[in-house]
């Protein structure tokens, strides 16, 4: 099931923020509104997918195969780095979880223990890995669903201890938060940064889950389109109902939220786990939701490492990433991921509240190119086969309507973003920085390959000319084929398929 490397990225302690900034039905209408975001650039990969199907295809090749080299280039590292990036999160995601949101050098020994677990997984065998992958990825599953099913035991009327009743949220303090301003302007303003809180949910969501109906077997392949499908409404239908649930199970306006203003906080579910006053149940709910943190930085350090594994595999990348142990773990490129990690101490010098949003505006913010590039790498898609007379048979009805869709809102979105940041009252280096970082990261790498592949084309031209007109005390050299003279005047940076 693709929910696996994905399930937990931010939906506790994220959804938590989203529903403060909103309110339930700002919450509800910002998962479904994600749902339809992700089905519509998940079609547009499954059907690039479908019609050559590769490994790791989503975060490398496809890219390469129909798009310009400097855009290849450029997404390919985003997405290595970004979901590198996921590991510094989910660490301090499980730190919040615990309620140590304070910044102390205890704090640096617990951010410690789920890094070096992280790490220490992923230098198993990757046989071992994945059957430990299914563990986790049911434990997670557990968690989840439970905590659904007691959203709706504690909303049946008359059961002991429950601080719940019904939809009582929904009417006091209401369906809607008033955000930075009064009336229906602060109704739309918190729709929106709900929106953008819930986005790190669903972050690279497409990505991963057409890069795992790949590395399947060839009859999940042939049937990429409909396995995605089925992929979705499961992943749908989990986060749909969690957003339900912890608008049922915790007011909006419950400061510690939010750590009383100051970042992530609790999540809704242990908001009203405390109120109930059951013993020993909080624990173990922040028992779980500890550990699906940490499982889900497992798989994403196993995600990122793999991408910077086949960068180099296919000559985007330097060699050294390429080596492997005698369990045939690629351990230079999973030690490189894993300095990612090293992001998370900084819980230990200020609030990890503030560390979490830090780390989730960056990874928002690159999660929206990214997908943005998904969409244009479509279109050159269906533009290319479309004038070689290829008719593919695996289409969405929604395409190519659905990427124009996703293009025009994860354009938007960090726009938006950065104008709600920018507001006195929420002006704050912590969050405009990652969504500035974010987008100069991405430009850099892409002007940055398109200067160096010029300077190289015109060192291979220099070389050429001399080639060509030797002076009076060169050797005379044998004429250069046609074919030498196209690999001199153009020598391929990359290795791309058309």
């Amino acid at each position: 099931m693709a929910v696996g490397p994905t399930l937990g990225t931010g939906l506790f302690i994220g959804g938590g923020q989203a529903l403060a900034a909103g309110g339930p039905a700002s919450l509800l209408f910002s998962y479904f509104f994600m749902s339809a975001l992700v089905y519509c650039l998940t079609t547009a990969l499954s059907e690039i997918a479908a019609h050559m199907p590769a490994q790791d295809g989503t975060m490398v090749s496809h890219t390469y195969r129909y798009a310009p080299n400097h855009l290849a280039f450029s997404m390919g590292y985003l997405r290595w780095y970004s979901l590198a990036m996921l590991i510094p999160f989910e660490i301090t995601n499980a730190i919040v979880s615990l309620g140590m949101v304070n910044p102390s050098p205890a704090v640096a020994l617990r951010v410690s223990i789920p890094t070096l677990i992280i790490f220490g997984f992923n230098m198993l065998p990757e046989s071992s890995f994945k059957r430990s992958e299914a563990v986790f990825t049911f434990l997670k599953l557990i968690t989840t669903t439970g905590l659904v099913f007691l959203s709706v035991v504690f909303a049946i009327p008359g059961v002991p201890h429950s601080p719940v009743q019904g939809f009582h949220y929904w009417n006091e303090p209401g369906p809607m938060n008033e955000f930075i301003y009064d009336g229906h302007l602060g109704r739309f303003l918190g729709l929106l940064q709900c929106l953008l809180f819930s986005m790190i949910a669903f972050v690279f969501t497409p990505e991963l889950i057409v890069q795992r109906i790949e590395q399947l077997g060839s009859e999940q392949q042939a049937n990429i389109l409909s396995v995605s499908r089925i992929d979705m409404v499961h992943l749908f239908a989990l986060y749909i109902l969690n957003a339900l649930a912890m608008g049922v199970m915790s007011p909006f306006n419950d400061p510690s939220l939010t750590n009383h203003g100051v970042g992530a906080g609790t999540s809704p579910y242990l908001v009203a786990i405390r109120r109930s006053g059951i013993p020993v149940l909080p624990v173990v709910v922040t028992a779980l939701i500890f550990l699906s943190s940490v499982a889900s930085g497992r798989s994403f350090l196993f995600t990122s490492s793999r991408t910077l594994y086949s960068l180099a595999e296919a000559g985007h990348a330097p060699e050294l990433f390429r080596r492997r142990n005698r369990w045939d773990v690629p351990y230079v490129a999973v030690m490189t991921s894993a300095l990612f990690s090293g992001f998370a101490y900084f819980s230990a010098m200020t609030s990890s509240s503030i560390v979490f949003n830090s780390l989730m505006y960056f990874i928002t913010t690159s999660g929206c190119i990214s997908w943005v590039g998904t969409g244009i790498v479509y279109l050159y898609f269906r533009r290319q086969t479309e004038a070689l007379g290829f008719t593919s048979v695996h289409r969405a009805r929604i395409q190519p309507y659905g990427t124009y869709f996703g293009i025009v809102t994860c354009t938007l979105l960090p726009i938006a973003n950065s104008f709600i940041i920018a507001t006195p009252s929420q002006l704050a280096a912590s969050k405009l920085l990652p969504v500035y970082f974010g987008i100069s990261s991405f430009f850099l790498l892409y002007f940055g390959h398109h200067v160096g592949y010029a300077v190289i084309r015109r060192r291979a031209r220099m070389k050429e000319t001399s080639i060509e007109e030797p002076g009076d005390w060169a050797i005379e050299l044998p004429p250069t084929t046609s074919n030498d003279r196209t690999e001199l005047a153009d020598p391929p940076l990359h290795n791309t398929a058309l």
